[in-house]
Parts: structure tokens; sequence; C-alpha cells
């Protein structure tokens, strides 16, 4: 029975030892305060964001215009090019088909191009965005005392208090208000 006891002792003695340690690591483990950010709502509801927003939304109403009218040309050409096979050489029709092929492959060149164009300005004004929203966001925690960020699109649920989304809009909205996308003129 000493032998028992003196075992359990040594275990409890060994358990607290453990425990102390564990508990002097989490000590100095610094504690997790957060702060959460809509960044969906800080781009949808910021001056600049809807600044962005417009922008693009004219761009893209120029791009389905511009589409339109190559399709519609181009239509109208294959219309004709139909018509006339039957009274046209051979070889006459070889050639407007092929510059008709041409035209239709420069069409969606073009069109693929300010697709791209659009989705470079979209990256650019991204980070021109997230550039001015860092040092608010790093304010915001320095206030809080929070040392860490997190997206609020991925919080299933969380208390009150802790999203700050409103006062980075705020703030937003006080440096950049608009942005002016760079997209070529065609």
């Amino acid at each position: 029975m000493k032998k028992f006891t003196n075992i359990f002792t040594t275990t409890l003695l060994i358990i607290g030892f453990v425990f102390s340690l564990q508990t002097s690591s989490m000590a100095q483990t610094p504690e997790a305060k957060i702060i959460l950010v809509d960044f969906q709502r800080v781009t949808t509801e910021s001056l600049v964001g809807l600044d962005v927003q417009a922008q693009l939304e004219q761009n893209l109403v120029a791009m389905e215009t511009r589409a339109n009218e190559l399709g519609s040309a181009l239509q109208a050409e294959q219309q004709e090019l139909e018509r006339q096979r039957s009274i046209i050489a051979p070889d006459v029709l070889d050639v407007r088909v092929r510059a008709f092929n041409q035209k239709q492959t420069d069409a969606r060149t073009e069109i693929q191009e300010r697709q791209q164009e659009q989705q470079r300005a979209v990256q650019q004004a991204t980070l021109e965005i997230q550039r001015r929203v860092r040092p608010i966001i790093l304010k915001i925690m320095e206030g809080r005392g929070a040392n860490m960020v997190i997206d609020k699109l991925g919080i299933y649920h969380s208390v009150g208090g802790l999203d700050v989304t409103t006062e980075v809009i705020d703030g937003l909205n006080s440096v950049l208000s608009v942005y002016k996308i760079s997209l070529a003129e065609n």
C-alpha cells in the first residue's frame, strides 16, 4: 500500500508539474483579440467601391455595344457573301471568305483584349483599395487592442462588438472616395 501511495503521490506531482508548465506557457501566449471586417461590404458600400463599380459597369456596357456592332457588321457581311456565292467566281469568293474569317478573328481578339483590360483595371483598383484599407485596419486594431483580423464572410456566428466594418468603410471614405480606373479608349 505504501508503494501505491508513493506512486500515486509521484504521479500527482508529475501531473502538477506538467500542468504548471502548461499554465506558464499559456500565460506567455498572447490572448487572441479578434476584430471582424466584412471586406465584401467595404468593396460594395464604400464611396470608392461604388465609384469603381459604376466605371466598370459603364465599360461593360461599352464593350457589349462594341461586340454587338461587330457582330451585326459580320452578320451582314456573311449574309452578303451567302447571297453572292452563286454569282461570283470561286477564286474571288475564296478571297472574300478569307477576308471575312480574318475580320471574325480580329473581332474576337478585340473583345478578348477589352475583357482582359477590364480584369487588369479591376485588379489595380482592388490593390489600391487594399493599400488604403490596411492602415485604417491597423489603427482600429491598435485602438481596440486587437491582434487579429478575420474576414466576416468566413464566420458562421459571432458575438456583437467584434465587427468593425462600418468603421473601416468610414475611414476609407475619408481617405479615398474616387478612383479613376485606367482603360484604353477604343
